[in-house]
């Protein structure tokens, strides 16, 4: 992908007269305003509107950004891409240890098979995992980070968008980190989940959790909003109630914190770097790092990563 910092997606004219779209978790189309927000990551130009779903709570982007500079709004200074495109030195062992816990509770749930990432990155999960035995394939929307992850890492990694290329199942495990917030439709996305999933697979789910006390907090300051990329907003309920709809049994929901999302929020919320001051440096240390660990055993991580596997008969409404 190359297009540049500073592109601009058009939400206004015809788009915002048109008709709502229904809500994926529970399909009204009824919704309230919640916030109107701009890009504070990578500085997209316009605003964006989100609402809430007033029959289950969701919240999306409303009217939706189409797909296409959405794609674009992924652009090579995305900080996830800092490795593949050489802004950051990828010292490999590191890099698998980001996805330590990951790689573990997989391997501790399944034995190893054919594992699918979509939204794969630089591909060092797919490596972490190829290492315990499983034969790795990935997705992956950056042209260039999905070339990194071939000619440096080896791995067969498929650059596109997960709705454009053929997932070539079935799979022991397919995961998602950091997916079904991005795609236009979260059921169409979980269907080919459970086509492409072999019967008695494994499908992990990990996304923003938007019902977090760190999410209510800061609201539209949010990290994790991250318009116009983000485009849907899941609480544990409605993600399993999604994940429910599509055919799928949750097993189980973990939850992790990010102290670097806490200080981004604080970051947009106080529009200045953070920490700046001794001040910011004791509070760091003293509660955004503690909170960062204590929060997710308490329910109420920043993140959370759903473990399922096929219901017999298919999805339900």
């Amino acid at each position: 992908m190359t297009a540049e910092k500073g592109i601009s997606i058009d939400t206004g004219g015809g788009q915002k007269d048109a008709q709502p779209r229904v809500c994926a978790v529970c399909g009204i189309s009824s919704n309230e305003a919640r916030w109107h927000v701009s890009d504070a990551l990578l500085h997209t130009a316009g605003t964006f509107d989100i609402v809430s779903c007033t029959g289950c709570g969701t919240l999306r982007v409303e009217p939706l950004p189409p797909f296409s500079a959405r794609r674009e709004s992924f652009t090579d200074e995305y900080p996830l891409f800092d490795w593949a495109l050489g802004r950051k030195q990828a010292v490999t062992d590191e890099r698998i240890a980001r996805f330590a816990p990951q790689i573990a509770e997989i391997n501790r749930r399944r034995h190893p098979g054919r594992l699918l990432d979509v939204g794969a990155g630089d591909g060092y999960f797919m490596l972490g995992m190829q290492t315990r035995g499983w034969e790795v394939r990935g997705i992956e929307l950056n042209e260039a980070v999905a070339a990194y992850a071939r000619e440096q890492l080896g791995l067969d990694m498929t650059a596109g968008a997960e709705h454009e290329v053929d997932w070539q199942g079935p799979y022991d495990c397919i995961t998602l980190f950091g997916v079904l917030e991005d795609v236009d439709d979260p059921n169409a996305c979980l269907a080919r989940c459970r086509e492409n999933l072999a019967d008695g697979g494994l499908l992990v789910v990990q996304t923003h959790n938007i019902a977090s006390w760190e999410a209510r907090w800061f609201g539209p300051d949010w990290f994790n909003i991250e318009a116009p990329r983000h485009v849907w907003h899941f609480s544990p309920p409605t993600l399993e109630r999604l994940l429910k709809n599509n055919g799928f049994r949750q097993d189980d929901l973990l939850h992790y914190g990010a102290a670097f999302v806490t200080e981004r929020s604080i970051e947009n919320r106080r529009r200045r770097p953070f920490p700046s001051s001794t001040l910011d440096r004791m509070l760091r240390k003293a509660v955004v790092a503690p909170a960062a660990k204590l929060a997710p055993r308490l329910g109420q991580g920043i993140m959370i990563e759903a473990y399922c596997s096929k219901q017999e008969g298919g999805g339900q409404a």
